[in-house]
């Protein structure tokens, strides 16, 4: 679910930046972090905006009980509780030009102060809604994060993805329904 949402927003953001700013290259925001698994620069994100997940945590405010999920037939399946997760993705402005990244990050902003609620969903299954808000981060949780990357910092923006629900669709047993309660002792 988390790479569905990712997805979604990569294409909608592009899409805006197109709109709002028409450029050279029509992909200017592209999934993937800065560096390879080697260390070395990712060719793929250069001159690009970059969009990376750096962080998921799990909601502990919505927290699903349901372990039943009822079936076209009349009977239930018992199904493991959902888990909802919170995303926390960054998108780095990985330009030369200081000015159009800063320019390019105003844009991302700005797409997400006009559309920041996404509904997400895989194979047809029930869709996840998604809101994004800007998450302001402390110089020093600034710090740590570039730091991790094992980069310089860039001009960039971290988004809150609240609420990606993940479910396996493993069924653990058919549940018939209670048809019938006897209070007979």
């Amino acid at each position: 679910m988390i790479h569905l949402a990712v997805a979604q927003v990569v294409n909608e953001v592009n899409a805006y930046l197109n709109l709002r700013s028409p450029g050279l290259i029509e992909t200017r925001v592209v999934p993937g972090s800065l560096f390879d698994l080697l260390g070395q620069p990712n060719p793929d994100t250069r001159d690009r905006v970059a969009v990376q997940v750096v962080n998921v945590e799990k909601n502990q405010v919505y927290r699903s009980v349901e372990i039943h999920r009822p079936r076209t037939d009349g009977l239930h399946e018992r199904v493991n509780p959902s888990v909802r997760v919170n995303a926390y993705v960054l998108f780095v402005a990985n330009l030369d030009n200081y000015a159009e990244a800063l320019k390019a990050i105003s844009l991302v902003i700005a797409f997400f102060q006009n559309r920041y609620a996404f509904d997400v969903s895989a194979n047809g299954d029930e869709a996840s809604h998604v809101v994004f808000e800007l998450h302001s981060m402390t110089f020093e949780e600034q710090n740590h994060l570039w730091a991790s990357l094992g980069a310089k910092y860039m001009p960039s923006v971290v988004y809150k993805a609240a609420i990606l629900e993940i479910r396996d669709t493993q069924v653990e047993a058919e549940v018939p329904p209670v048809e019938e309660i006897s209070t007979e002792g």
